[in-house]
């Protein structure tokens, strides 16, 4: 890739859905691809554009003992319930 002017804009046209395409260059500086994500910042005078990483962090309902379970659980063959509670009574029992 060769050297870009910092002073250079990069321009995009918004559609009537409200999406723009941004520029090789651009995607190329930060390392963007598909599915990659991005997010806007307010800035004076505008926004900042930068490549983030997402992760959703959910507390878990289980405790590594009964994860361990069900792990055991799922790998067996034969074993199915039709209800989580059921399940996780089971749990309890083994």
């Amino acid at each position: 890739m060769k050297a870009l002017n910092k002073d250079r804009y990069f321009l995009s046209h918004v559609t009537s859905k409200g999406q723009a395409t941004i520029p090789r260059a651009v995607r190329a500086m930060l390392g963007l691809k598909e599915g990659s994500e991005i997010a806007f910042k307010p800035a004076m005078g505008g926004f900042i554009m930068m490549r983030v990483t997402t992760t959703i962090k959910e507390e878990n309902p289980y405790t590594l003992s009964e994860w361990n379970k069900i792990e055991k659980l799922a790998s067996m063959k034969g074993k199915t319930f039709h209800s989580a509670e059921a399940a996780l009574k089971h749990l309890h029992k083994v």
